[in-house]
């Protein structure tokens, strides 16, 4: 494999050495006002696109905040998740780049870069041989290209989170001359964010309260980053050649007070001081990337190749002071340091022959982290672990115009994935199908449906037995996290149909999409007693069926009379049941919202020199029930943003922004039951406003 890996490599970068051939692969280029639109409408699949003047009204910071924007995607702590669907449900592709599913540092690192270094965000539904159908939801974040002529962009933010000040600062130099373009982007930013949470706990043993407790934490989490991401781009004739080089270092720190009360003796109906703690985190991140992708055309065939490398370092060091009622202090600690190196390689070769379009690809994903952890206090371990990922993927699939207006779309999928975490080991593999098809009944109509396969594989924390032990008391409700060494993959079948009507003149589109999910070896999170420990590791749990509505539209208002305005909306109705072998019952899936909606509005305003926009979020109530064991729900959730931009003079924007107006909060209820038992644990996390004032410039 490494004699292969050094080939691709090679063939990469001599790509545009070769010789100059006639190009005969047709090539689409989108330029009037409705692009997205339009090309959406081109497209053999379900792709919406957001361009960039999207991305600058969604009046967010980083690219994490853009996904956390995307129509049908939700953020639930680091991670996204679409339809429902609570674990790895979206794939996050960056320039067509699937990162390994235990890379956790190249995910992070790209969500903290500034939103300004996007392009465009591609939103792909349905299975395909070229993306897998391992997620319900592919994202392709598609970023700046460099650009041949010499300009300078600026944007400078100030504002506060809550009450906390933040900045961003962002330089972008571009140039190049004949065949030869440069971009050189430079960000420094200090993210200061408040946290504030209120949990509540009610312990219950043979129907006699044995604990309450309440208790109120503050803090502040600061974050200082600097990226350096030089773009540079050879080009000759229709070959191209680009390198991308990427270095990010940050540095955090965040402080919190927590003070509790608790009932004495617990049955008591008075809470009064039982202690505090003192939490103090500083961590660290380092990435270094250098990423090659090169295209060449053959005798009317397309090569296209890219190879990436990327090395990156995380170290957290926690201390905890905590109190008792009595004020005698405890000190513990926690060391942790994680080193991860990844390579990523791909080709692929489009070639065109009478009414087929065929396209082939290979991709080869290589990762090794290391991971070390120090306790001290309560709990005192040292625990060193290495893990490693191999991913080999090969895939066929061909476009075929069968009719004036119907093109069928069907490939092959296979994929090896070889997984060692701390000792254990897993293999599988999957040869996956699929099968889509494109057809115009009408002028203006469009329907799409595909049917096909799909292999999740667990990540690597999720097979290592290592233990991640609870802060406060072990129980139900605050476990201790460990993965588990039998998980087994997911194997799905997902299909999905879509009815579109496009607008005259580009002016729109509205959707109305159907899906189902059929998955084996389910996998959901589990917490259970294990000796004198209660454990919270993933399980496969049985057959799942996903299934479910999307509505979805985009309309510019032109045509009504209102000019320069443009709406838009997207609803997911989401529902899942699970066949659960080991209690023997069919079931709900955990923490399925009832709905999820987003909508936007943004308008023109020439005779101002402005324009300004709004966007709403509402995620419906999620909630868990599984018998005799637990109950869980969150609270609905509404979001709303906004800006409002004005054109000081041809060349220098300046931009108000705020985000999560209402000052949404995030509340939580679970209760857990043995037998006669029961542990209740009720969390609000509070939400806070963000407003940002930037300047924008470009000379």
């Amino acid at each position: 494999m490494k004699r292969s890996a050094v080939l691709l490599v090679s063939s990469l970068f001599t790509c545009s050495a070769w010789g100059e051939e006639q190009p005969s692969l047709k090539e689409i280029t989108v330029t009037a006002k409705g692009a997205d639109v339009a090309e959406r409408r081109e497209a053999t699949t379900q792709k919406v696109v957001l361009e960039r003047k999207d991305i600058e009204n969604l009046g967010v910071m980083t690219i994490g905040e853009v996904l956390g924007k995307l129509p049908g995607v939700e953020v639930q702590g680091d991670g996204q998740r679409a339809r429902g669907m609570s674990r790895d449900s979206v794939q996050i592709l960056v320039d067509g780049e699937r990162s390994a599913g235990g890379a956790r540092m190249a995910a992070a690192i790209v969500g903290r870069l500034p939103s300004g270094d996007l392009e465009r965000v591609e939103i792909l539904r349905g299975s395909s041989a070229e993306y897998g159908g391992s997620a319900a939801v592919t994202v392709n974040l598609v970023m700046k290209k460099a650009l041949p002529k010499r300009t300078t962009a600026l944007k400078a933010a100030v504002g506060y989170r809550g009450s906390e000040p933040n900045a961003q600062f962002t330089l972008t130099e571009n140039g190049g001359a004949g065949g030869f373009a440069w971009t050189l982007p430079i960000t420094l930013n200090l993210h200061r964010m408040p946290t504030q949470s209120e949990t509540e706990r009610q312990d219950t043993t043979a129907g006699t309260r044995s604990l309450w407790q309440q208790e109120s934490e503050k803090g502040v989490y600061t974050f200082r980053e600097f990226a350096l991401s030089p773009r540079m781009t050879w080009k000759d004739g229709s070959d191209s050649l680009t390198i991308s080089p990427l270095f990010f270092d940050g540095a955090g720190k965040r402080d919190s007070d927590m003070t509790q009360l608790a009932a004495t003796p617990a049955t008591a109906t008075t809470l009064a001081f039982n202690g505090d703690r003192y939490s103090r985190e500083e961590n660290y991140r380092r990435m270094l990337r250098l990423r090659a992708e090169g295209e060449k055309l053959l005798e009317g065939s397309r090569l296209s190749g890219r190879a990436s490398f990327n090395s990156g370092k995380r170290t957290a060091d926690v201390t905890r002071v905590a109190r008792d009622a009595a004020l005698t202090p405890t000190t513990s600690t926690e060391h942790s340091d994680s080193n991860e190196n990844e390579s990523n390689l791909a080709l692929r070769l489009d070639r065109p022959f009478g009414e087929h379009l065929l396209a082939v690809g290979l991709e080869y994903i290589n990762l090794h982290r290391n991971d070390d952890q120090i306790f001290t206090g309560s709990y005192a371990a040292v625990t060193s672990a290495s893990a490693k990922e191999r991913q080999s993927v090969a895939w066929v699939q061909d476009d075929w115009k069968l009719l004036p207006g119907t093109t069928l779309t069907y490939g092959l999928r296979g994929e090896s994935v070889a997984l060692d975490s701390a000792g254990t080991a897993q293999r599988h593999g999957r040869v996956m199908p699929s099968l889509a098809v494109r057809w115009e009944p009408a002028d203006k109509w469009l329907l799409r449906s595909s049917l096909g396969a799909g292999l999740k594989m667990p990540r690597l924390d999720e097979i290592s037995d290592t233990t991640s032990p609870s802060i406060a008391a072990n129980t139900p409700v605050e476990a201790d996290k460990r993965g588990n060494p039998s998980l087994q993959p997911e194997r799905s079948v997902n299909f999905e149909a879509v009815l579109e009507r496009y607008l005259d003149g580009e002016y729109g589109v509205l959707g109305a999409n159907f899906y189902a999910r059929s998955t084996q070896d389910f996998t959901e999170r589990r917490v259970q007693l294990e000796g004198a420990r209660w454990v919270d590791r993933p399980q496969n749990e049985g057959r799942a069926l996903h299934w479910g509505f999307e509505l979805d539209g985009k309309v510019r208002t032109d045509s009504m009379g209102w000019k320069g305005a443009t709406v838009k909306a997207h609803l997911t109705l989401p529902h899942a049941r699970v066949d659960d072998t080991r209690l023997g019952v069919t079931r709900m899936a955990r923490d399925t919202p009832r709905y999820v909606f987003s909508a936007g509005l943004d308008e023109s305003l020439p005779s101002l020199q402005s324009s300004y926009g709004l966007s709403l979020q509402l995620s419906g109530r999620s909630v868990t029930d599984i018998p005799g064991e637990l109950r869980s729900s969150t609270q609905a959730r509404t979001t709303l943003d906004g800006f409002w931009l004005y054109k000081l003079d041809p060349r220098l924007n300046l931009r108000v922004s705020g985000q999560n107006l209402l000052a949404t909060d995030t509340v939580r209820e679970t209760t857990y039951i043995s037998g006669g038992d029961s542990w209740q644990l009720r969390s609000v996390q509070g939400g806070y406003r963000a407003l940002l004032v930037a300047l924008e410039g470009r000379w």
